[in-house]
This record gives structure tokens, sequence and C-alpha cells, in this order.
């Protein structure tokens, strides 16, 4: 971080690889400097918190501010209880600052490839070799947008969750936010202000209310043990076959008070005008706001065993079956809380052993090696 271009050097070689720059890998980048292991970060953005400036305007974390913090710094105190975007991603460059993290920005990783008993990669700003690597880049890249939109017209309006910014985006009308997470239940709210909406969801949505008795959810969550819970134990299975909990109960308010429908259904198909549901149902529309998260996709990571044939990371616990590859900040990767800002602290604990275990052993038989 001393280097005063905006961009520091990448260099040549380095012990650890950090590809990806958010929360995941900052939070991995600490523990590895704290054990006095060299690494470097890299990240394809041109600034540290851009992952989350770059969300829709309006965006604040359903996690309170305790459980939003990375390991070794706390969010500062005058962060709003449930923080916005920017101040997390403010936060983030703080955190990268704090700790001195090598954050090579503006870096494209295009690809990863085993060499020897390392990897190298190759970078938009050049190639940087490493004896393991660590992909932190969360598996939010790539929108997964259902084709039966490709079947509108033109003339109506089309965005996925990851490019909308604010309700200007979309055109007044009737508008179908399609999703049943968070993301759908917040925008549908944000966007019934100004116009019709119907919130299509493909299960009946799990509403989980912000506060019991006037305490965070969070709270008993932590002390009963079951935020920290593995992803095996028999809670996480529960939790997970739910499907993705709503955090707050707005949108459900708004629906029984009329400024909201919702419809559980699936889209099945779309003519012109109009979604196509699987009740048989047809659902006429001026705009479609799809919030139908994002598809596993790794185009960058070219090594035998590392993907599964629908390009899924291979891994137990972030641990992948290549000797010195290791994955952080995927959805019940080791734990229920493995998503959240929260998760970070207890998985890159848990992969700073097995990746000090994996450089020892690859220490000592690069000195066999030189001994005989």
């Amino acid at each position: 971080m001393s280097d005063e271009s905006p961009h520091p050097a990448l260099p040549e070689s380095v012990e650890v690889l950090v590809v990806g720059g958010g929360q995941a890998g900052l939070g991995m980048g600490f523990r590895l400097r704290e054990a006095g292991i060299p690494v470097v970060i890299v990240d394809d953005r041109a600034r540290v918190g851009d992952v989350w400036r770059d969300r829709w305007r309006s965006l604040v974390l359903f996690t309170p501010r305790r459980f939003a913090a990375l390991p070794g710094r706390a969010l500062p105190a005058s962060t709003a209880y449930y923080p916005s975007k920017d101040e997390v991603a403010d936060y983030l460059e703080q955190y990268a600052v704090a700790h001195e993290l090598p954050v090579v920005t503006g870096a494209r990783v295009s690809a990863v490839r085993r060499e020897g008993n390392g990897f190298v990669a190759e970078t938009s700003r050049g190639a940087v070799r490493a004896r393991a690597v660590v992909i932190a880049t969360g598996p939010f890249q790539y929108p997964r947008v259902p084709r039966v939109g490709a079947k509108l017209d033109d003339a109506i309006a089309q965005l996925h969750s990851s490019a909308y910014r604010a309700p200007e985006d979309l055109p007044l009308g009737r508008t179908a936010v399609v999703g049943g997470g968070n993301s759908a239940a917040q925008l549908a709210v944000e966007l019934a202000a100004t116009r019709e909406v119907t919130m299509v969801a493909p299960a009946p949505p799990w509403f989980i209310p912000e506060r019991i008795l006037g305490i965070s959810v969070y709270w008993p969550l932590k002390l009963l043990g079951i935020l920290g819970s593995p992803a095996e134990s028999r809670i996480s299975h529960y939790i997970h076959s739910r499907g993705d909990g709503i955090l707050g109960t707005e949108a459900k308010r708004a629906a029984r008070a009329g400024r909201l429908a919702l419809r559980t259904s699936r889209v099945v198909d779309a003519r012109p005008t109009a979604l196509v549901l699987a009740d048989g149902t047809e659902l006429e529309v001026d705009a479609v706001l799809w919030a139908t998260g994002f598809r596993t996709h790794y185009p960058f990571v070219h090594i035998d065993g590392a993907l599964t044939e629908h390009g899924a990371p291979i891994q137990q616990e972030g641990v992948s079956p290549v000797p010195g590859l290791y994955w952080i900040g995927l959805p019940w990767q080791s734990r229920l809380d493995s998503s959240i800002l929260h998760g970070i602290a207890a998985d890159s604990r848990d992969l700073l052993a097995a990746l000090r275990a994996h450089l020892g052993r690859a220490a000592r038989t690069a000195s066999a090696r030189l001994d005989g």
C-alpha cells in the first residue's frame, strides 16, 4: 500500500494469491498478513469497496452493524445500525488501509493455471506466480435471467437486479419483480411507492422478523449457536431446505395493505406483453425486474479437478481437492453464516490453518529435493 500510484505494481511471484478484493478476499488477506505469510490480493475494480458502491442506491444491509464486520476491525460507531452499501464500501476501503493489505486494483484475472507445484495467474496487469491461490470472487458475478425474457416485446423494459440503481431506471407502469429473496422483497417495496408492482416468488416467501422482543433476531441466533452452525448440521439443513429467508416483514405488510401484489408461482413462459406463470395465469407487464440470482461460473479457473461439469467449485469447507487451491465467500461454505460478512472471520481462520499446512508441506518437499 506504500506505492503512491492508484494501481500498485503486481509482483512476479508471491506465496499466496487471493483473487477478489471484496470482503472475503480482504478478510483472508488480513489472516495471511497477521500470520506473516506474503500475500497479494488482485481485484478487477478501480477502488476497494466498489463491489458495494456499484449496487442499487437505497441498498441497506439486513445484518446489523455488529454482524457486518471483518476480523480485526469493527465498523465505525457512526455507521447506521443497518449499514448502507456506501458505509460498507468505505469500511472495506478503510480496512485495507488500516491493515496495510497489498491490494492490486484494476487487475482482471483471465486465467489461473497449474504450473509445476504452484500456480500462475494471467491478469490484465501481467502474470503472477503463487504457491497457493484463494478464489474470493464469490458466486454473484454472472446474472441469471430466464430465457423466456427474450420473448417479451422490445417495448417491455427488462433489468436484472445487479444492473438496477434506482426506480427511475424503469418506466412507470405495471412492473413485475421476479424472485423470492431479500433483493426481490426490498426492490418490490421500493418500486411499489411509485407504480403498480407484483412480486412473483417461486415459493411462499419466508418472512423473518427483524426483531424478537425488541432485540435483533441475530442476537438470539448467535447466543444459541445457530448463526455459526456447521453447514452439515441438522438446523442448517432445515434452514437451507426452506430457501432464502427474507429478513423483515415490510413486503408482507405492503402486500396485506394492498400496496404490493404478491404472487406465488414460477415464470415459465412469456408472450410479447405478459409473463406466463406456472399456475396458468398471465401477468401483463410494462417492465420486469429480474431478481433471479446469479449462475455459478468461474471461466478463469483453468485447473483440472477444480470445478464440477456445471462450473461449480469442488470444495469441502473451502478446501479444494487440488493441492494449494482454496475458496472463500461461498454460501454454506462451512457454516450457516458463511454468506454474510460475519462468517468470514471463522471461515478465513479455518482456511489459514489449511494454507499453513499446505505451505509447510511444499517447503519441506522443496527442501528435500535440494538435499537430494
